[in-house]
């Protein structure tokens, strides 16, 4: 087996696993906190970007460009889900002020330089995946000083997948064997991080049956 081939299997048991992981969440919707529908919407809109570039890299049409909404519909819903986690006003504001304003700062890139929108974006990496790593971070480290563990195995997975797929896109131009081998490296660490997600629900959302 080439190791394109394995990157595909490798690719593709990860999303099996999120559909698993979706399948887990919507069914433990009801009743839920606003944070956990939040993180299921965020799958369900992963799962659709992931959909979408497979359809169009099976008909050999360009699909890089769906990075874009990947990165920014990122940001967009886990700033909404740390937004709802964190209590402390400061950080609150410091995420709805920079989530603003990575917007508009790619509205207005884009709409001056839109060729790129083709291309990768080192610009567009950073800026969406740098604050998420650091509220990750924090979050973490507030979590493991409090009772409540809910969402840390999650976030375990969200910070280290992040951190390596955000060097991994900087590399995204690479032309040569060691760029197959560091997506490789990062599908596998989806499935790491689809499976930690696997084991938050099952530790803290599972409908857990009253001992009789």
């Amino acid at each position: 087996m080439e190791l394109k081939e394995i990157i595909n299997f490798i690719a593709n048991l990860g999303n099996i696993i999120l559909v698993i992981n979706i399948f887990l969440f919507f069914k433990s919707y009801r009743k839920k906190t606003v944070a956990f529908k939040i993180i299921a919407f965020y799958l369900l809109y992963v799962l659709v970007i992931q959909l979408s570039m497979s359809y169009l890299n099976s008909r050999k049409i360009p699909n890089l460009y769906f990075t874009h909404f990947y990165f920014i519909g990122q940001i967009i819903f886990l700033s909404f889900f740390f937004l709802r986690e964190f209590k402390n006003i400061l950080l609150s504001n410091i995420i709805k002020i920079y989530l603003v304003l990575v917007l508009v700062s790619l509205g207005i890139y884009y709409s001056f330089l839109p060729e790129t929108f083709f291309k990768h974006n080192i610009f567009e990496v950073l800026i969406t995946s740098i604050p998420l790593i650091v509220y990750s971070f924090i979050f973490l480290i507030r979590r493991l000083d409090s009772s409540n563990k809910k969402f840390i195995y999650l976030n375990s997975g969200l910070f280290l997948y992040i951190l390596c797929s955000t060097l991994i896109f900087i590399a995204g131009n690479l032309k040569s064997d060691i760029k197959l081998i560091i997506w490789l490296f990062n599908a596998s660490l989806y499935i790491v991080y689809q499976l930690l997600i696997s084991l938050e629900w099952y530790k803290n959302f599972r409908l857990k049956k009253l001992k009789s």
